[in-house]
């Protein structure tokens, strides 16, 4: 590991960025929010601008129990306000920050004890609904569970994990990262049971099989599953694609690759992050298509700001 990253990674160094009250600043183009009020208030603003959003907490990846009630904990109260509010609920779950870093058991506990939450709020809301004494969902809602690809977690606990929630009807869609070999597999698994797919290009320390080093091999391959992604066989079974990336040129041919097997534009997504090519977000939002902003939030920003920057 280089100087840079082993000081970047360094608890110090973190510890002093992060209170900082410049670092802090210079940060809020890419991590707009440390709590969970300010990333509501986001999340209000992108969604008067015609974005939709999915909250990302930057809690802390560990094994102490102090730890992960706190992150979980924060995450239940970012979908209990966005429900209160009657906002979309989509956020991400980092199965790092929820306990599987302590044991499979926890991490699955907690994970499910989120969903659960998740679950009943949303099925609330339709009941209320129907019954005509709801506020009405709004327009082109999609209430969501993300499960991203997580370090020090292995791939196979991430997909475990994603395959009880969806066989527990609870609305969610699992990252797939493109630098990873066994991907291919994984997606065509997913598309034949009628899951949902985020398509990354990289993971972050996730610890699996082998890895495509190039990054041409990459790019390669994130094409080649989003072909998957856009086949015949997974509109017929209803698969929800999120294209997460933030380079125009790949926005244009996932764009033609979806035209040409006839997916509308309202039956898949790009998700870019927040303060990363606002001209490629306005752009496809102008075209019709469904743009999903990854809001990062919470206190421990400092190393997914210093990942973002050196990307």
């Amino acid at each position: 590991m280089g100087l840079k990253k082993k000081l970047a990674g360094s608890s110090m160094v973190r510890f002093l960025a992060q209170n900082t009250p410049l670092m802090h600043g210079v940060a809020k183009k890419l991590v707009p929010a440390t709590t969970v009020e300010e990333a509501i208030e986001i999340t209000v603003k992108l969604s008067e601008m015609g974005y939709h959003s999915c909250l990302h907490h930057l809690g802390k990846p560990s094994a102490q129990i102090e730890d992960i009630e706190d992150n979980v904990s924060t995450v239940i109260e970012t979908l209990e306000i966005l429900d209160e509010e009657r906002l979309e609920v989509c956020l991400s779950l980092m199965p790092s920050e929820m306990g599987y870093l302590k044991s499979d058991k926890s991490g699955e506990n907690h994970c499910r004890q989120i969903a659960r939450n998740f679950r009943n709020r949303v099925s609330a809301r339709d009941v209320e609904d129907r019954q005509g004494y709801g506020d009405g969902h709004g327009e082109g809602e999609r209430n969501l569970l993300m499960i991203h690809a997580s370090e020090r977690v292995p791939m196979q606990q991430i997909l475990a994990l994603y395959g009880r929630l969806h066989r527990s009807s609870v609305a969610s869609c699992v990252t797939i990262p493109a630098a990873l070999a066994r991907s291919e597999e994984d997606v065509k698994t997913i598309i034949s049971q009628g899951g949902n797919v985020r398509l990354s290009l990289l993971p972050h320390g996730v610890v699996d099989a082998r890895y495509f080093d190039d990054p041409e091999l990459v790019l390669d391959n994130y094409m080649k599953l989003a072909r998957l992604l856009l086949c015949e066989e997974a509109m017929i079974q209803q698969v929800l694609p999120v294209f997460a990336l933030e380079d125009d040129e790949m926005a244009e041919q996932v764009i033609m690759m979806a035209n040409l097997e006839g997916w509308s534009a309202s039956s898949f997504e790009f998700e870019i992050p927040y303060g990363v090519n606002n001209k490629l977000k306005r752009k496809l939002r102008d075209e019709g298509y469904r743009v999903r902003v990854l809001v990062p939030y919470g206190r421990e920003w400092w190393t997914y700001f210093y990942r973002r920057t050196q990307t």
